[in-house]
């Protein structure tokens, strides 16, 4: 979205890596880096992050999520995909006691075969000419039907069905996401 998008992205960067060593709970690490990007960032503006812990000893997740797109969790044992919609406000919004007050901290297990996925709304809100989303539904439903291939494999299905869906029609968001998958 932008040169000031990009700007917000890295000061935002900063903050958290400056803060991700000192505590484990993503609750409190995000709290902090709120408190700071309020000082810092104009007002009306706001970032959206889900801040998440793989323990790969232990085969869990332990996350946050600050305004952003919930993460999916698909199943490999068949089950319905569950949405990772811990509550919580995006980042630089309010200064301290309305953000962590509302924001909740989860953890999950991650099965073999299990696959994990975060993404930025531009994959969900991607428009074909006649102005319909490609939506959290789709995407969903795209990852079920795929649950046993590759992350690579599922990567380039998704950006292959997204543009499909799209066609020719501008991007107007960026798009990023992320597949994990326990073997």
């Amino acid at each position: 979205k932008g040169v000031g998008a990009a700007i917000y992205m890295t000061l935002t960067k900063g903050i958290l890596q400056a803060h991700a060593e000192e505590d484990i709970s993503p609750r409190n690490v995000l709290g902090k880096v709120n408190r700071l990007l309020y000082k810092t960032i104009e007002k009306n503006t706001f970032v959206s992050m889900f801040y998440a812990i793989l323990d790969t000893r232990k085969h869990t997740i332990l996350y946050s999520r600050a305004g952003h797109n919930p993460g999916i969790l698909c199943s490999q044992k068949g089950a319905d995909s569950k949405l990772l919609h811990s509550k919580g406000m995006a980042l630089g919004l309010e200064e301290g006691h309305i953000f962590t007050s509302t924001l909740d901290e989860e953890e999950i297990s991650i099965n073999n075969g299990d696959v994990f996925v975060l993404y930025t709304d531009g994959f969900t809100e991607a428009m074909n000419e006649r102005h319909e989303e490609y939506s959290e539904a789709r995407l969903i439903q795209l990852i079920e039907g795929n649950r046993n291939l590759s992350t690579h494999e599922l990567l380039d299905l998704v950006l292959k069905e997204v543009r499909k869906f799209v066609d020719n029609f501008p991007q107007h968001d960026d798009m990023t996401i992320l597949i994990m998958k326990r073997l």
